[in-house]
């Protein structure tokens, strides 16, 4: 496979020279033409200005011949056209020459020649091959009346060949031309494709690098490159920070994963090991046998959790229509909150409630929404203090939805953190002690099934004060 900076190279060098070749053959074509139709001029005007001399010729005596002879030899070496004088017949009587034993005179023309003629009494042939002169020549032929009565034509020529030395001459002159330009434009094309090829090598080395797995490598953008370029080494830079913060997180997913997992197996086994040792007395082992049990429930409901999330993204990030139906979301938020009456009792939790008195009818996945509800209650409750205030309400918004929200009072999260509460695994208390039931994935799952509805959900946390929301649509009356 060819390199690109060889090909792009040998391609710009044969395009430049296949237009140089077609502007000269054209250049070429157009000096012919111009030539030929100035020679041919040049060749029709002596023969007319000679022919006006041969219209006063009287007697044809030896004295007059020579007259005659003369004048066309200074016409012939003004002109570089020679010519001759014939009668009716073709028979040359005088040639410009100039000499009496000249091998023109006595020839005979071709009688079609002189008929070209026609009734015009001038004609002009372009390429005619005249015996008297062994080659083909560019002819003009003028008849004329000399003063006895006589016909005579005058026939003034060139050599045809000189057409092909021009034509030739020109050719070279244009050939050098051509290879002057290429020889130019050679260095200034290998320089153009070398810088334009000096960012892509960039890209390739730094492509290869990610391969290898360093992540940090980036393409510098210089302003002096073309806009095409600089996109693309901008793209290329923000796609490698797309794969670095993936590689980031993908890192963290796997160490929080085997963290969730390692406490409560370690905890089983731990415990199961002193029960078949005897290092647990049989009056304990009912007391560690439900503690077991609670951190088998732990890690299925990690697991059903992880599952749940998995299914929805399988599923392109949306709920399919036929899982959607029109239902209450009060009548929602009821349901999920009763089923918590133990523990907000527990903690001695003050519950603020603001619910439309008329219910409030949305379209979506009942089950989902619950789901999301149900995390929701569940986090304001465990990180709600004893005696705190507990806020449900909803709202509808300005733009026709209905806003769904969540709060408690107790400690505030960081302003940091807050745009991370909705990561997988993420908890506020890096030490992983403070919340013990919890995995990190609960405000993963609320905004998963959230935005696979097509709708936002969001958080605020300030004067003691912690909120979560979301959007639901409107269901038609």
């Amino acid at each position: 496979m060819k390199r690109s900076f060889g090909g792009q190279m040998a391609l710009t060098v044969c395009l430049i020279f296949l237009i140089l070749m077609i502007l000269s053959t054209a250049a070429q074509l157009l000096y012919k033409r111009v030539m030929v139709d100035m020679l041919a001029e040049d060749v029709t005007a002596s023969a007319s200005a000679a022919s006006s001399m041969v219209a006063y010729w009287g007697t044809d005596s030896i004295q007059s011949r020579q007259q005659i002879c003369f004048q066309l030899n200074y016409t012939a070496r003004a002109t570089g056209n020679d010519a001759v004088v014939c009668d009716e017949n073709g028979v040359v009587l005088v040639c410009s020459c100039g000499l009496q034993s000249c091998a023109h005179l006595g020839a005979t023309l071709p009688r079609a020649l002189l008929d070209a003629a026609g009734e015009s009494g001038a004609a002009f042939l372009a390429d005619q091959k005249l015996d008297c002169y062994g080659e083909r020549r560019m002819i003009a032929v003028f008849r004329t009346q000399a003063d006895g009565g006589k016909t005579r034509y005058l026939v003034s020529s060139r050599s045809a060949a000189e057409v092909t030395r021009r034509l030739s001459e020109a050719i070279r002159v244009n050939l050098m031309a051509v290879l002057a330009v290429m020889a130019l434009a050679i260095p200034v094309v290998w320089l153009i494709v070398q810088r334009q090829m000096k960012p892509i090598k960039q890209m390739t080395a730094a492509a290869r690098k990610m391969a290898h797995g360093q992540m940090d490598v980036r393409v510098d953008v210089d302003e002096t490159d073309t806009a095409e370029l600089n996109e693309l080494a901008v793209a290329f830079n923000n796609m490698a920070l797309a794969l670095a913060k993936s590689e980031q997180k993908q890192q963290e997913f796997v160490a929080n994963v085997s963290h969730e997992l390692k406490t409560p197996m370690t905890t089983i086994s731990g415990y199961m090991e002193g029960m078949l040792d005897g290092t647990i007395p049989e009056n304990q082992r009912e007391k560690y046998m439900g503690i077991i049990a609670a951190e088998v429930k732990r890690l299925s409901r990690l697991v059903r959790s992880m599952l749940e999330v998995s299914r929805i993204q399988d599923q392109g990030n949306q709920i399919p229509p036929e899982r959607k139906r029109s239902f209450d979301l009060c009548q929602t938020v009821g349901e999920v909150l009763l089923s918590f009456e133990q523990k907000i009792n527990g903690k001695g939790l003050e519950v603020e409630t603001d619910l439309p008195d008329l219910g409030a009818r949305t379209v979506g996945d009942p089950d989902a929404i619950t789901q999301v509800v149900y995390n929701l209650i569940d986090n304001a409750v465990k990180f709600c203090p004893s005696g705190g205030i507990l806020g449900l309400r909803i709202t509808q918004t300005k733009g026709g939805k209905y806003l769904v929200a969540v709060s408690n009072t107790g400690p505030t999260i960081p302003a940091e953190e807050l745009s991370l509460v909705f990561d997988r695994f993420h908890k506020t208390d890096k030490s992983r002690s403070a919340d013990r039931d919890g995995w990190g994935l609960g405000l993963y799952i609320v905004k998963t099934i959230v935005l696979s509805h097509g709708e936002d959900v969001y958080v605020t946390s300030r004067d003691g004060m912690t909120e979560f929301s979301f959007t639901m649509p409107k269901a038609n009356p």
